[in-house]
């Protein structure tokens, strides 16, 4: 199988199907025998095919008489993929561009269509790209390949400026961030480690035993990563973790903890106590569980526990970590198929929030702190949450702040740190 015919079955099982793409991508090339240059370049055409859909739409639209809908779904994904090609990289030869996606729908059961798509990609080739005027109202939208209903809603949290910005960050290329496990190494060390491994990795600048990494390829196949001397998280995770403030001996509860960055990072702080990480799913419990012994860490319990439903089994603790399912508006430069949810599925997260939050606040002691987190950048799911908890909860709010991309040179997140009154 070729490099675009892998990348062609995932975008269309994507287009049939919830999944996410970097599980769906992961799994394929693990099990294809692409060469590393060949798998570099599925991935780079199939996250830019759905990153720049509404981009590449526009395109086509101007260079077809007919509706996009009207083209069936397998001829569509082969004209994204050769209008991708021609006017988002520099590598591909033009001519291999066309030729290619023509050989897509003859291979794939659509050869009646291999004219319509030979004759539209070099109408592409001759014209170039295309945008609306900067005084229209659909400009931003095609301009960073964002739907107009999520740019509205940015402009009205944050005003223009800001969801400028926001949109002007999904453009770079994301940072891999990792966090040194300060039980079994140092910073510096592990520098070094990574080196020997061919592996750059340089401190984040204000936060301690972050690094990002540069030219790491599978990071999982690290050996220093193997070995459990560190984990991967963003600099944001990283940071609300942090603002928990968690104490050697003392209990922690996580309550939404699975894939576990979190949970690690607060362990490692401690350097000893408890630490009960929850999730609803038994397969992602299993994840942190992986996690822990890689990481060497025995002080971490697991439990598959619905964070929404009160467990008095559990306990008290003295601090809680609430990171929230949410919208995923914030990690839209990794995941990019999230920025086509809906504003309905964006706007169900906050009734469940706010569940969770308020039986995440009856596990902490009077005097405890909980911090409220997600990786989201929408009002309704993180100040309007918090604030609407503070009114109905004997609970003070001493910090909170929303991470921007092209700010705080993160995801997007938002952490707010609540304390529960004494008694």
């Amino acid at each position: 199988m070729t490099a675009r015919q892998l990348v062609f079955d995932l975008l269309l099982r994507l287009q049939k199907s919830n999944a996410y793409s970097n599980l769906l991508l992961d799994n394929a090339l693990d099990n294809s025998e692409l060469s590393r240059q060949e798998k570099s370049f599925a991935t780079v055409l199939f996250y830019g095919v759905i990153e720049k859909q509404l981009y590449l739409d526009y395109q086509l639209s101007c260079a077809l008489t007919q509706p996009l809908k009207k083209l069936r779904q397998e001829v569509l994904i082969a004209l994204r993929m050769g209008v991708y090609q021609l006017l988002c990289t520099d590598k591909v030869p033009e001519s291999a561009a066309i030729n290619e996606s023509v050989k897509l729908v003859k291979k794939n059961r659509c050869a009646f269509a291999a004219g319509l798509v030979n004759a539209v990609l070099r109408n592409i080739q001759r014209s170039g790209a295309r945008l609306p005027d900067k005084a229209a109202d659909n400009y931003l939208s095609v301009r960073y390949a964002v739907p107009q209903s999520l740019i509205d809603l940015w402009i009205e949290d944050y005003g223009k400026e800001t969801c400028i910005g926001i949109l002007q960050s999904l453009e770079a290329k994301p940072q891999i961030v990792i966090r040194v496990n300060t039980l079994r190494t140092t910073a510096a060390a592990l520098i070094q480690a990574l080196a020997a491994e061919d592996v750059v990795a340089t401190p984040v600048k204000g936060l301690e035993n972050a690094l990002v990494l540069e030219k790491a390829g599978a990071i999982t196949q690290l050996q220093s990563f193997q070995s459990g001397l560190f984990h991967i998280e963003d600099c944001a995770a990283q940071k609300a973790a942090l603002l928990l403030e968690a104490q050697p001996g003392e209990r922690v509860l996580d309550c939404c903890a699975a894939p576990g960055g979190k949970t690690f990072t607060i362990a490692e702080e401690m350097g000893h106590g408890e630490v009960v990480a929850c999730d609803i799913y038994a397969q992602r419990v299993a994840l942190i569980q992986t996690g822990a012994r890689r990481l060497q860490i025995d002080w971490i319990e697991t439990c598959v526990q619905d964070a929404a439903v009160y467990n008095s089994k559990l306990g008290q603790f003295d601090r809680v970590l609430c990171d929230v399912p949410c919208s995923g508006l914030g990690i839209i430069g990794k995941k990019p198929e999230i920025r086509y949810k809906s504003p309905a599925q964006i706007s169900d997260s906050a009734q469940a929030q706010q569940q969770i939050l308020a039986t995440a606040f009856t596990y902490l002691k009077p005097g405890g702190t909980l911090v409220y987190s997600t990786c989201t950048l929408h009002k309704a799911e993180n100040e309007a949450v918090v604030e609407a908890f503070i009114k109905e909860h004997q609970a003070q709010l001493l910090f909170q702040k929303t991470f921007f991309p092209h700010i705080d040179h993160t995801d997007g997140f938002f952490a707010a740190v609540i304390k529960k009154n004494e008694e």
